[in-house]
């Protein structure tokens, strides 16, 4: 486990997480797993309106920040979100967003 004191590669290491979090499309991208459990570069790309590349491309930066995670089905790939803290930073964000 990492060191959770505010040291310089930790509060970096955060910094990246919210760079992340920080794009529309990765955000929904998220935003859809969480609806839909798993979901296929193809159904993704459809629901969003994407070419298969452009989801295929934010999906890997979501993979390498350790936001989402494969499951290989066959020829198939299916993305889900990683754990329950990436849902749990979206409900919160929401939450905050919404306030009156």
């Amino acid at each position: 486990m990492k060191d959770t004191r505010n040291t310089t590669e930790t509060m970096q290491d955060l910094a990246s997480v919210f760079k992340i979090f920080g794009d529309f499309t990765r955000l929904t991208i998220l935003s859809l797993l969480m609806d839909q459990e798993e979901m296929c570069v193809g159904d993704i790309a459809e629901r969003l309106n994407m070419t298969q590349s452009g989801v295929s491309h934010q999906l890997a930066l979501l993979k390498q920040s350790k936001l989402v995670k494969t499951k290989r089905d066959g020829k198939s790939i299916y993305y889900s979100i990683a754990d329950e803290h990436v849902s749990e930073i979206i409900r919160i964000g929401m939450e905050h967003v919404l306030e009156d």
